[in-house]
């Protein structure tokens, strides 16, 4: 089984790589958000316009750095929004690994690879591996956009590290269900359009963006049951030092979601697999 995975990666792996303008196409969401959204969020001009021009500069900065660490728990919001971005990014990358076995169930390739004596188990974990692959390359190039726009980083080898097995629980997880929705449907604008209904809701209904706390109550309540808010949570405790939960807690939740998930992807990828 270990041998037939590494070679479907390896064929995952090349067509990707055989596809010139896909990599800087998947880019522009995720630096869009980063330099347009991050960068065009100006506290100060925004409390100039409130009426604070005249006072003193300092004063005002003042007032701001107190407003924004009351609100966010830091003065540099830019760094905020990058490590929720991290965490959104992985999660588009991994709802969208689902699409592709759509095109390739309609252009025929699944069958041709269903035919081949490789377990059915090696299919559903080479598509994951090799999402997992392509998630991490575009990670690590927005890592790089984001600290050349500003985003301040203290490197530490073991926050990397926890931050990263956390983005790729996150990853798996929604990797299995979605590839068990592509073997499901055979339509990918049925596809596109369970895409498009999880991902901006999904999105916003977590601390990406904004702190829970600046929610209403029943935004918080819909937070609280989305995987991203606690990978959220342990990216950014390790990258900026902040947490709106006890991060143990959050390893649990994140894990027992990547089990679930993960088992109940497989096992409805496989069934349909072995009756395809």
């Amino acid at each position: 089984m270990i041998r037939e995975t590494g070679v479907l990666v390896e064929r995952e792996l090349k067509k990707w790589v055989g596809r010139r303008g896909t990599f800087f196409i998947s880019l522009i969401t995720p630096v869009a958000w980063l330099a347009l959204f991050g960068k065009s969020l100006n506290f100060v001009n925004m409390f100039s316009a409130a009426g604070l021009q005249a006072a003193n500069p300092i004063i005002v900065k003042q007032y701001i750095d107190q407003t924004l660490l009351k609100l966010f728990g830091t003065t540099d919001y830019f760094s905020y929004l990058a490590t929720g971005m991290f965490v959104v990014f992985a999660f588009f990358q991994s709802v969208f690994g689902g699409v592709n076995i759509v095109f390739e169930k309609r252009l025929g390739s699944m069958n041709r690879l269903r035919m081949t004596p490789a377990p059915r188990s090696s299919i559903f974990f080479a598509k994951m591996i090799a999402t997992l692959i392509r998630s991490f390359f575009y990670e690590t190039v927005l890592l790089v956009i984001a600290i050349a726009l500003g985003f301040s980083l203290d490197f530490n080898v073991l926050n990397f590290v926890e931050a990263g097995v956390a983005i790729a629980l996150l990853s798996m997880s929604f990797i299995s269900v979605f590839e068990a929705i592509g073997f499901s449907v055979d339509n990918q604008e049925v596809m596109f359009s369970i895409v498009n209904l999880v991902n901006l809701p999904l999105m916003f209904a977590s601390p990406a963006l904004f702190p829970l706390r600046q929610m209403p109550w029943w935004l918080q309540d819909i937070a609280r049951f989305n995987p991203i808010t606690y990978t959220v949570d342990i990216v950014r405790y390790n990258l900026l030092g902040l947490h709106s939960f006890n991060i143990v807690e959050d390893w649990v939740i994140l894990l027992g979601i990547t089990v679930v998930f993960v088992s109940a992807g497989m096992f409805v990828s496989l069934k349909i697999l072995e009756n395809y």
